[in-house]
């Protein structure tokens, strides 16, 4: 048995048949576990691959067994594992072949990759040996269709096989490339994919004898024990690199390994929509700092082995480092790292709730002494939380913070001048510093109850009591147990009446249902206040929260509390966000007016749902979905109580996964559903429409008639 990295091209280039054998499950992967990811993983790497020392992208391991064959057949290999892999793989090269096809083009990079499909002809003896792999019988046909281009003009249908149907999405994802990429020519585009293709994707190819005992092989690796980890393979690379060139593993081990072998880094953590164990997330992040490049969590691996390869010196000092930014890293994640004043900015970075800035944190504690990192972390929060309020999108921060990364490891002044002058220098909407009067306007505007996960609302409102507290006042320490509470409640209607005029009525429930959810309107109380608070009146309110909140949030509020009380006190916090988070007096700053459709106004606690749900899928079949009206009423009464009652304006306001915050339903829409012309009882769960006090809307029924939002 002999295990070896291999690069597709050498895979699929020989003349051989990669036979699945009968007994096999037929293909069963998807869009959303397998095919979607593969694909932003091929992207990923067709953006870096003329990167200087660009290792290939590895994509797992595959086995293969040895059979016998007559003298001057085509050589025969049994996919024992890895066939769903390898299935996919010939199915991408198939839809990049196509598109060339389709593009009437053909370069020596096309040539090369259709010869990874399909044997010489002068070798072929039978129709199944034309193809490099040969798929179960349950497989064939469909497969054998996508490779002769039988669905080239085919569009995404339920009804096609699920071999078809990962064609058709590679096919959209490649026309989709292509048009991103409209200031190059199709043909440039397309030799990149291929020699993606070709040159930068890498399995191991586990290659049996045609002695070795394949199933006990195959058993052992799909039923015995858990799959091997990133943080496994590069530890055995590393000591068997050490082993071989004479250096005493045994104390190595113990004094930088077995100190990651503690039962915290081996527990499962989240990173995103993964989840993964807390070493292997570490890992990446050294990895970024050690290397300074972009690194995915599948590449944790190649890339560790290709810097150290068989050189005893550079694993000893991969394993010195290693160890030494992981006792870092701990210290940075329980906030015992630096002191009081560093501690309380990790706390707050939270509000951004982003982990790429994680490597740039490990260099700052790894290198600088404390005012100089103390400035340096006092800049990167008042950058990312400006941007975080302003909901600016986060999407390209790993590309940003590794620039700024590479270049605090390349100059010799104090970090923090270096960070100020490059963030001063980002004026794209991935970068863009917010202004005072931006940071103003998002406070005093933006719904942020609805857009913030309820946590990230959470910290940004302690840092507010934090600031305002002052050296006069009786020291409390605020729970992370304490609840967000609107002053004007969500179900207003009842205790806080309109004036009398029908115009300045309608008026007054506009601005009211537009300040609502800002954060001049929301406060900070315990989980039981807020119980007793509901929707009373507001000096019913105010009297509690007086009589038993500590919090300098809410002993100041005033006797009355209108929608210009709200706006008051959201330019209140508006200025107190620019003193705790000031930016550069900098002339290169940008000062422009951010623009609405730079903003990320789709709620935290969608988004993710959204990407899920959407992820892959093109913007054209997005806008032509039916959006379901229903579903939005639903989800505006998610965070109400029984009995809690909404206009038809207010459950307009509410942005939901079908209708986000710029592109809001029709008051008529909603109305149509609530009071169908029919006369017939509303069908939306858990909700009954009602007129309310003249206004029609609807209540929130019994909790155990309501479904999840």
């Amino acid at each position: 048995m002999e295990a070896h990295p291999r690069r597709l091209k050498t895979v699929f280039r020989s003349d051989v048949r990669l036979r699945i054998p009968l007994f096999q499950r037929p293909y069963v992967w998807d869009e959303d576990e397998q095919w979607a990811p593969l694909w932003e993983d091929v992207e990923a790497t067709f953006d870096r691959r003329n990167e200087e020392d660009t290792s290939p992208h590895f994509l797992g391991a595959i086995v293969l067994e040895q059979k016998r064959g007559a003298l001057g057949s085509l050589e025969v290999r049994e996919v024992i594992d890895g066939q769903q892999r390898l299935t996919t793989l010939q199915v991408l090269i198939a839809a990049v072949r196509d598109t060339y096809a389709a593009s009437d083009v053909k370069t020596r990079l096309s040539s090369r990759l259709g010869k990874t499909l399909v044997n010489d002809s002068d070798y072929v003896d039978s129709p199944e040996e034309e193809f490099k792999l040969w798929p179960t019988n349950h497989d064939r046909i469909s497969y054998t269709d996508v490779m002769r281009g039988r669905y080239r003009d085919s569009n995404h249908d339920p009804a096609l096989p699920r071999i078809a149907t990962a064609y058709v999405f590679f096919r959209e994802q490649i026309d989709a490339l292509i048009a991103k990429c409209a200031d190059q020519p199709a043909e440039t585009v397309l030799d990149g994919l291929a020699e993606v293709m070709l040159e930068h994707l890498e399995v191991v190819v586990i290659d049996l004898g045609v002695d070795d005992n394949a199933q006990v092989i195959f058993e052992t690796l799909n039923a015995r024990g858990t799959p091997l980890r990133a943080s496994d393979l590069i530890k055995n690379a590393l000591f068997r690199t050490l082993q071989e060139k004479g250096r005493s593993v045994e104390s190595l081990y113990q004094k930088h390994w077995e100190p990651l072998e503690k039962p915290h880094w081996q527990r499962d953590v989240r990173l995103g929509r993964l989840t993964r164990p807390r070493l292997d997330v570490y890992v990446g992040f050294f990895l970024t700092v050690f290397l300074q490049r972009e690194v995915q969590s599948h590449q944790l691996f190649p890339l560790a082995r290709t810097y150290f390869r068989t050189d005893p010196t550079r694993a000893e000092n991969f394993l010195t480092q290693l160890d030494r930014y992981a006792r870092i890293y701990d210290e940075l994640e329980a906030r015992t790292v630096g002191d009081a004043r560093e501690q309380q900015i990790l706390t707050r970075l939270e509000i951004v709730d982003t982990q790429t800035i994680t490597p740039l944190l490990l260099w700052l504690f790894a290198h600088t002494t404390w005012h100089d990192r103390l400035l340096s972390l006092e800049l990167l929060e008042g950058f990312l939380i400006r941007r975080a309020i302003c909901r600016l999108t986060p999407k390209n921060y790993n590309r940003l913070f590794l620039e700024l990364l590479r270049r605090l490891s390349g100059q010799d002044g104090p970090a923090n001048t270096v960070i100020e002058e490059f963030l001063v220098q980002q004026h794209s909407e991935s970068g863009l510093w917010p202004s005072d009067e931006d940071l103003i306007d998002s406070l005093r505007r933006l719904p942020l109850y609805r857009l913030l996960k309820r946590d990230r609302l959470q910290r940004l409102l302690l840092a507010f009591e934090q600031h305002l507290t002052t050296d006069r006042t009786e020291p409390m320490r605020a729970s992370s147990k304490l609840s967000v509470e609107h002053l004007m409640p969500q179900s207003w209607t009842e205790n806080w009446p309109l004036p009398t005029d029908p115009t300045a009525a309608d008026t007054e429930e506009e601005c009211r249902d537009a300040l609502i959810h800002t954060i001049g309107n929301l406060t900070l109380v315990t989980s039981k206040l807020n119980s007793t608070l509901s929707n009373g009146s507001w000096a019913s309110k105010r009297a509690h929260l007086l009589a038993h909140s500590a919090l300098t949030l809410n002993r100041s509020l005033p006797p009355t509390w209108t929608t210009a009380d709200i706006e008051a006190r959201s330019k209140y916090l508006g200025n107190a966000a620019i003193t705790m988070w000031p930016r550069p007096a900098n002339t290169r700053l940008a000062d422009r007016t951010i623009n609405d459709l730079e903003r990320e106004l789709t709620p935290d606690r969608e988004r993710a749902l959204a990407a899920t749900n959407d992820r892959a899928t093109s913007p054209d079949r997005r806008r032509t979905s039916r959006r379901d009206i229903g579903q939005h009423i639903v989800n505006a009464f998610a965070d109400l109580d029984d009995g809690d009652f909404l206009t038809i304006n207010q459950i307009r306001n509410v942005p939901s996964p079908q209708y986000p915050i710029n592109d809001l339903p029709s008051a008529g829409a909603i109305n149509a559903r609530l009071f169908p012309s029919s006369g017939r009882a509303t069908t939306v769960p858990g909700v009954r429409a009602t007129i309310s006090d003249g206004r029609r809307g609807a209540r929130r029924t019994a909790a155990e008639a309501f479904p999840p939002a």
